[in-house]
């Protein structure tokens, strides 16, 4: 039996297993206080600037991943490999190989704009830099593919949660042993060496996918995935904050000193995302094998928002309380500036985790149009607060029109959570041709 967000027992679906929501959500929180404390070594080895550099590649990798293959495309793979119950390896065959050239090309582009950014100052730092533009953004693209997969078909849960911590584990060791004996390893190196670790994982992750059932398996269909992935694009990527879009803009009009505070209220929300994500995760298999079950669908998403929202506010007290002491005692004196904007980002990080499920919530019912729509309104919204943020050289404002809009998206997408039901229907197992025999596209 497999446990729902109660505790209780949710139905089985022959050839999917669940992932429990607290191994999930704590292998993410883990992985987010390793990331947090990386990020704090890394500050104190770089600086405000040094940091700021580093933040920017990260925010344009993502960026370059979430509105290509790191977007729609991993949810549409976890929603149509748990309702047809096949292996990853059967379902993408052939798909791969030809999703890389729209990755890589994603990557370049983005490394083109952060060379755009530097005209001025470019040299072989600046061009290692756009490599790992480049380098990152492949990495993050194939890390969502992967996890997608792993939670559709069911992946043994003890692999997932262990491909997700290791590499952090060992940034840290590595990020630990450069202070301990004083190395420096300046804002090029330290990007490359995120990537290396991260590799290790992917390799991993490959490795913990399901044995194929044979060579005449049943696959995806190329057209219905990608179908799938265009709908739910918008709001699989959450532009409101999955696509960096504050950090993007914070960088690029104000520079990297402001963008490097900025990245201290990103940290500290950063564990609302975690949550939301794997609590969102975790939902969307499981929703999507209940949509012919309205009664137990609809008692599943009243357990699973009510405990997003007690552990989102577990989590925000606490920060809220210990803002200040916290930023000084982890990134330093100089990043103090950054607490009255934190307060705010970290108030709106709550509200943008219990959205995420709600997303989770409108794609399993096949409502994932409405959900691209409201996110790409109130994200156009966001994007036009921030310029005129930036126009009056305030990091606080940023943070209180992201609020603004966090609680617009939780009124907006609870409206059509409350006004859906379950689609009653749910794809028999084998019922679509081999994914080899056409291609499919992001």
């Amino acid at each position: 039996m497999s446990t729902s967000p109660s505790g209780r027992t949710a139905p089985v679906v022959e050839g999917h297993r669940a992932v429990p929501w607290w191994l999930l959500a704590g292998t993410g929180v883990l992985t987010q206080l390793l990331t947090m404390a990386a990020g704090v070594m890394a500050a104190r080895m770089l600086g405000v600037e040094g940091r700021g550099q580093v933040l920017l590649v990260a925010t344009l990798a993502a960026v370059a991943a979430q509105l290509t293959l790191g977007g729609g495309l991993p949810n549409a793979i976890t929603k149509q490999l748990a309702e047809r119950a096949i292996p990853a390896r059967d379902g993408l065959r052939g798909l791969t190989r030809q999703w890389l050239p729209l990755g890589v090309g994603a990557g370049v582009v983005a490394a083109a704009y952060f060379l755009l950014i530097h005209r001025d100052d470019i040299g072989v730092d600046t061009l290692l830099l756009a490599l790992a533009v480049v380098l990152t953004a492949l990495q993050a693209m194939a890390a969502r593919i992967l996890m997608g997969a792993m939670l559709g078909e069911g992946t043994e849960p003890i692999r997932i949660a262990l491909t997700g911590v290791l590499p952090q584990v060992a940034v840290v060791i590595a990020f630990g042993a450069c202070l301990l004996f004083g190395w420096d390893l300046g804002p090029v190196a330290v990007p490359f060496v995120i990537v290396a670790f991260s590799g290790g994982v992917l390799i991993a992750r490959v490795t913990s996918l399901r044995p194929s059932l044979g060579p005449d398996a049943p696959g995806l269909d190329p057209d219905e995935l990608r179908a799938l992935a265009r709908r739910g694009h918008v709001s699989s990527v959450g532009p409101i904050d999955g696509l960096a879009l504050d950090r993007f803009l914070v960088g690029s009009l104000l520079g990297n000193a402001m963008l490097g505070l900025y990245g201290v209220a990103y940290a500290l929300s950063a564990l609302h995302n975690v949550l939301g994500m794997s609590l969102a995760g975790v939902a969307l298999p499981r929703l999507s094998v209940l949509q012919t079950n309205p009664e137990a669908e609809r008692e599943y998403v009243r357990k699973t928002l009510g405990l997003t929202a007690v552990l989102m506010i577990a989590v925000t007290v606490p920060l809220e309380l210990l803002m200040e002491p916290v930023v000084r005692w982890t990134f330093g004196r100089e990043f103090l500036p950054a607490v009255e904007c934190a307060r705010w980002v970290v108030l709106a990080a709550g509200l943008l985790g219990m959205r995420r499920v709600l997303i989770s919530v409108l794609q399993a019912r096949d409502h994932g149009r409405y959900a691209s729509v409201v996110e790409f309104v109130l994200a156009a919204a966001l994007a036009a607060g921030i310029v005129v943020a930036a126009l009056n050289e305030s990091l606080v404002l940023v943070g209180i029109l992201l609020l603004a809009v966090s609680a617009a998206a939780c009124v907006l997408l609870g409206y059509g959570v409350l006004v859906t039901h379950a689609s009653g229907h749910r794809p028999e197992n084998g019922s679509v041709g081999p994914a080899s025999e056409s291609a499919a596209g992001a």
